[in-house]
């Protein structure tokens, strides 16, 4: 059997083309979505992030729960909104279970993808309890899946290195675990184009195939190029590798490799591999179709934490649009739910008659 890391660029690419292929055939899916993210005051500090500001500090802001919802009701269409937020150590537990709660009641047929390991860390450690006790409670107040950030690398000797007060590795993997086993799917990530090392790769890999083993409770996996231009990781990179210019292209080259492993080795036990537009820009997320991938992502209606590090590609692409660049692919667009069901009504006569099919939770 060949050694899928060492097979040069064009072979490894076909093979992953291939694959997609076989898997999917030539449809690629998006969703319908938006994020609020809804505290930029963190007290984590990771190096690669410009979106975080410390407690205290200018721009450290929390929106109020009816700001929330109403920046949600700008996109009363959506079928899914992606809550994220820093780490305030100001906001009381509460503030989350209200805030899936008051979402909940107002867009009862939104999907809310909310609160990634970190913050359900955050939530254990205030509300004194166990992983598992609370992503059960999540679940109640109507969380339907988890994002799969803050996964970064799953090596606690690069996780110190780029964000020192991270959760470690092995904490990352217990919530998840436990968010499966309460039925709540999640991505899976991976943060790459910083200070990892191929090796690191392959075993943030094997990681993500031993839990994918166990509990199957991953939708998709989504690589997620590091933006350099507005953090202070990036400027350090920049200098050691000779400048912007150069870290940029060299980001470029990993993802080019990176997303044909994925679909290789790990499409088998987690067969959406998803392109992001808003790290590679609308015309790298097309080619990545050749790479392996079978998801365009969303639509992005907010996109805030991308553009804090300097991210180049905006925010904001509508269904057309991202139809349109998959029919220019020669592949076939359909709309899916989060959790990967087929959405009823796909848009024919404008975003509101984007309605999405009943999802429930997946028992695992």
């Amino acid at each position: 059997m060949k050694d899928l890391w060492r097979l040069p660029l064009v072979e490894l690419t076909e093979s992953a083309r291939e694959a997609a292929q076989q898997q999917h055939g030539d449809v690629v899916t998006y969703v319908v979505n938006r994020n609020a993210n809804f505290t930029r005051v963190c007290q984590v500090g990771c190096a690669f992030c410009g979106f975080g500001r410390r407690p205290g500090t200018r721009g450290a802001t929390s929106d109020t729960i009816d700001e929330v919802v109403a920046r949600v009701g700008k996109t009363p269409w959506v079928t899914e909104v992606c809550l994220q937020g820093g780490i305030d150590p100001s906001l009381s537990p509460e503030y989350y279970f209200d805030l899936i709660r008051a979402l909940r009641e107002a867009y009862p047929s939104m999907h809310l993808h909310a609160f990634s390991p970190m913050e359900i860390d955050s939530l254990c450690e205030k509300l004194g309890q166990q992983p598992e006790e609370v992503v059960v409670r999540l679940r109640a107040a109507g969380v339907g899946s988890i994002p799969g950030t803050a996964a970064e690398i799953l090596i606690d000797r690069v996780r110190r290195k780029i964000s020192r007060n991270k959760l470690p590795a092995e904490r990352w993997i217990r919530i998840v675990k436990a968010a499966h086993r309460a039925g709540l799917r999640s991505s899976a990530t991976i943060l790459f184009g910083h200070v990892e090392t191929w090796e690191d790769i392959r075993a943030h890999f094997e990681v993500l195939r031993r839990v994918q083993g166990e509990t199957g409770g991953f939708t998709e996996f989504v690589p997620l190029a590091f933006v350099p231009y507005e953090n202070r990781l990036g400027r350090l990179l920049a200098q050691r590798d000779g400048g912007m210019i150069r870290l940029a292209e060299r980001i470029r080259r990993r993802a080019r490799r990176l997303y044909p492993l994925a679909r290789l080795i790990l499409g088998d036990l987690i067969p959406n591999l998803q392109t992001s537009w808003v790290k590679l820009g609308v015309q790298g997320a097309v080619d990545s179709l050749e790479w392996g991938c079978n998801d365009f992502g969303g639509t992005l209606y907010e996109e805030s934490i991308t553009r804090s590090s300097g991210g180049r590609h905006g925010e904001r692409l509508e269904p057309e649009r991202i139809e349109d660049e998959i029919r220019r692919a020669g592949r076939t667009p359909r709309r899916r739910t989060t959790l990967y069901g087929v959405v009823k009504n796909p848009f024919s006569l404008g975003k509101k008659s984007c309605q999405p099919s009943p999802e429930g939770h997946v028992a695992l």
